[in-house]
């Protein structure tokens, strides 16, 4: 079944794609998507289909840059020092989608790394460098899954 909450969580772009989730699939990360989503949208007061809406408008700025720093620290996308975690990324997407378009899915996640290189003012806090990744992560994916995007 297609999860929204994948969506949000995996890397945002790779989880635009429809990802067919089995329980009793052993590769999958021990992570509760839905909870982390519940919560975080709670926490910055995010109506739950604005989430959605603003990932099929490739648009991070429409949702507040802590909702994503909250999402990608409780996955561990986004460090407790709050930089991006590539090598747990790629890992990640490794598990939740095995081969699937394994070269565009990692040159999606690697050439975001240069978000950790960006000035950010609110320091281990994550929340610009998150809307920073969320962005280039969006940008990358239109151009790398343009399918996701009805292009």
């Amino acid at each position: 079944m297609a999860r929204v909450t994948c969506i949000v969580l995996f890397i945002v772009a790779i989880s635009l794609r429809s990802i067919q989730a089995d329980d009793s699939n052993d590769s999958e990360p021990d992570i509760d998507l839905d909870q982390i989503v519940m919560e975080c949208s709670e926490k910055f007061d995010i109506p739950f289909p604005q989430i959605p809406a603003a990932l099929r408008a490739a648009n991070a700025h429409a949702l507040k840059p802590c909702f994503w720093s909250c999402c990608f620290m409780k996955v561990g996308v986004i460090n407790s020092k709050g930089q991006y975690d590539v090598d747990f990324t790629l890992d990640l997407a490794k598990k939740m989608l095995g081969r699937q378009d394994e070269k565009k899915v990692e040159a999606t996640v690697k050439d975001c790394e240069s978000v950790n290189d960006a000035p950010v003012s609110d320091g281990n806090a994550g929340c610009e460098r998150s809307l920073l990744l969320a962005t280039c992560l969006l940008d990358n994916c239109k151009k790398n899954f343009p399918e996701i995007f009805g292009h």
